[in-house]
């Protein structure tokens, strides 16, 4: 009856032991992709839009080489406890999808910045050309 009992323990751990690391694997590739999708989202929400907006406006191309050049950097309380795979992902993740949207922004200032200047010399060119 023991040597049984013994049998079925000792059946039982090689299968725990042959099953874990499987499952581990698994885990470990879920975890990357959730940090990857988690800092994508949250490169996007913590980037200030408007500010890169504005600065797009006021300093024109200069702002669109700051803002691609210029790397944000994820919170570390949104790492603490992951592994290293999830801290992996999630901070290169992090980093694209911030300096996309504030490279975006300080474009799309740019480009608006620069329509407002050509409009506003098209009307003081009007302007200068109706007086004489």
């Amino acid at each position: 009856m023991r040597s049984n009992v013994r049998s079925l323990v000792a059946l039982a751990l090689a299968v725990a032991v042959l099953a874990y690391p499987t499952t581990v694997f698994a885990t470990e590739e879920g975890t990357a992709a959730e940090g990857a999708a988690a800092g994508q989202m949250d490169g996007r929400a913590n980037t200030s839009g408007p500010l890169w907006l504005g600065a797009g406006c006021l300093f024109g191309i200069f702002a669109v080489g700051a803002a691609y050049l210029i790397t944000p950097n994820p919170p570390a309380t949104r790492l603490l406890g992951q592994s290293s795979e999830y801290v992996a992902a999630y901070t290169d993740a992090y980093e694209r999808a911030g300096k996309n949207e504030q490279t975006n922004n300080a474009l799309i200032g740019c480009l608006a910045g620069y329509a407002v200047t050509g409009v506003i010399y098209l009307l003081a060119a009007a302007a200068a050309a109706s007086t004489y």
